[in-house]
């Protein structure tokens, strides 16, 4: 997933070196299990499945939406493709500036993933400032697109809306905020 520079060095622990993973470990939470159930009560309930009970309340973790994200595409842990669509619709509602999305990206050895969802979410949102800025300030990266959802998987499409025919298409986002 990602590029080779995204992935655990040779002999090293999964998530060691990651900032974010650590976080969240001293949190109390078990990756990635418990990200996917705090993305869920952030107002991802569009990816909802039953996944037990949360470890501890949305509101009492202290991780931004966007840190939650680039937890989710953490390279360590080789994200499914439902991790991915988390992150792309928690970044999707970022509480952070795309620079600093970005260089958060940087750090976690996941920007190929974040670029990737950044270009689908300016493909879909042409009209969002916010993927534009976060394209702008990401690194060129090489995306290996085979192991990452297809852009139609982060959008709602309908042939139908509201009485009127056509393909409309909306980005999934985390629809209600808990404060972090």
């Amino acid at each position: 997933m990602g590029t080779a520079t995204e992935a655990s060095r040779p002999g090293q622990a999964p998530g060691a070196g990651s900032r974010i993973l650590g976080k969240a470990r001293e949190l109390g939470l078990s990756v990635p299990l418990d990200l996917e159930r705090l993305a869920l009560a952030r107002g991802c309930g569009y990816y909802e499945r039953d996944l037990g009970p949360p470890v501890l309340a949305a509101e009492g973790v202290p991780l931004s939406n966007a840190e939650l994200a680039i937890a989710l595409l953490a390279p360590s842990h080789q994200p499914t493709a439902r991790q991915i669509r988390l992150a792309a619709a928690l970044l999707g509602a970022a509480d952070e500036s795309p620079a600093d999305v970005a260089r958060l990206a940087v750090d976690e050895n996941c920007a190929g993933m974040v670029r990737y969802i950044a270009l689908c979410g300016s493909q879909f949102e042409p009209g969002n400032p916010f993927w534009t800025d976060l394209l702008s300030a990401l690194p060129e990266t090489a995306i290996d697109r085979d192991h990452l959802p297809h852009p139609t998987r982060f959008v709602e499409m309908t042939g139908i809306d509201r009485g009127k025919v056509g393909t409309f298409t909306r980005w999934i986002r985390a629809r209600s905020q808990v404060a972090a």
